[in-house]
């Protein structure tokens, strides 16, 4: 089968992770995979998973506009592909300038955010042969908009890259001796884009509130635009000795192997790589209940669910996976199979080709 995937750009993002990883395990399938990229650049643009597939780039130099796509037809029609696959707003949007070609190949769109999107987002989604949705909340929010159940399928992100260090327990020390961290700190991770929306300013407020007297941390990885203002309330709350922002981080392995709970306080998320790569290295989660989030884990036997927008509930949640080492360590191995099972990365790609076969039949 040949397969197009489409993404207006290889930034370190989620889905941009999951279009690579499953171009992949698709050639692996022994498929006729290629990606055609709106924008050059981007930090995947030269990782491994990238320089496997054959890529397309359609801007000649970088415009810094991701919805420009100049040649997207031309390009489609001559790589003749029986199923296109879009990634991210400006690639699914673009969907609806390929139902005039013909042959038409089969056009699958993809949910894999809790933001709010433009109307050209939904009526893409709508028109799409097919609409794959990372979470049960997101197939429920594209219903909602309108598209058409039949056409709806939910498959959850499968675990891109499975989180592994030779030596977990060096890595720990070194990485802990490094941050001048004491090795009964109670580390907090939280890995993703610093953006309004993606929760940092609230998981250090709630920071703030945690009891001075016990033994935590609380670590960043990530960049972005919001970057510089979390650090400014870091300061202004007084956090400097408790907060650590490592930036952009290709690979967060180090840092899962480091840490002893996962934390994320978004206002929205279809479905975070992130909480399912943390649970794959032994880490019990503490996150907001938003869209997908709850999906992610077990409540209570491998995380600690709390309300959106209740500060003293995400405090307590905090203070007692710092107070309580029977239950961060009783959740490592039900965390651990759960991600490896309920994620699988080769199942997930299977099903996706599967699905893509009765399309075209």
């Amino acid at each position: 089968m040949k397969i197009l995937l489409l993404q207006d750009r290889l930034r370190l993002g989620g889905t941009e992770a999951q279009a690579l990883a499953l171009g992949n395990l698709w050639l692996g399938l022994g498929h006729d995979v290629r990606l055609v990229v709106f924008r050059p650049g981007g930090e995947l643009a030269e990782s491994p998973a990238a320089k496997k597939l054959q890529v397309k780039i359609l801007q000649s130099v970088d415009t810094k506009i991701d919805g420009w796509a100049p040649g997207l037809d031309k390009t489609v029609a001559s790589l003749a592909p029986d199923v296109v696959v879009a990634f991210g707003r400006e690639a699914n949007a673009k969907l609806w300038r390929l139902q005039r070609l013909s042959p038409r190949p089969q056009l699958v769109a993809t949910l894999r955010s809790g933001r709010e999107q433009p109307p050209r987002f939904w009526r893409a989604l709508r028109a799409a042969d097919a609409v794959f949705a990372n979470s049960r909340w997101a197939t429920e929010a594209a219903a909602a908009q309108g598209v058409a159940k039949e056409r709806l399928h939910t498959l959850y992100s499968g675990l891109a890259r499975e989180p592994r260090v030779a030596d977990p327990a060096a890595v720990r020390k070194e990485f802990r001796q490094r941050a001048h961290t004491a090795e009964n700190a109670v580390v907090f991770l939280c890995v993703a884009g610093f953006r309004r929306g993606k929760g940092q300013d609230v998981l250090l407020r709630a920071a703030a509130q945690l009891p001075a007297e016990l033994p935590w941390q609380m670590w960043f990885a990530g960049a972005g635009p919001f970057l510089e203002p979390c650090k400014k309330i870091a300061l202004e709350l007084k956090l400097k000795d408790r907060v650590r922002f490592t930036g952009a981080v290709a690979d967060p392995a180090p840092l899962y192997a480091t840490a002893d709970a996962a934390v994320m306080a978004s206002l929205a998320e279809a479905l975070p790589n992130f909480l399912i790569e943390a649970q794959a290295a032994g880490l019990p989660v503490v996150a907001t209940a938003v869209g997908g989030v709850p999906e992610c884990f077990e409540d209570g036997r491998t995380g600690l669910a709390v309300p959106s927008g209740d500060l003293a509930a995400l405090v307590a949640a905090l203070t007692r996976a710092i107070k309580d080492e029977n239950w961060r360590e009783a959740a490592k191995a039900p965390a651990r199979t759960r991600a490896k099972e309920l994620f699988d990365a080769h199942r997930n790609a299977a099903r996706w080709v599967e699905l893509f076969q009765k399309l075209n039949s």
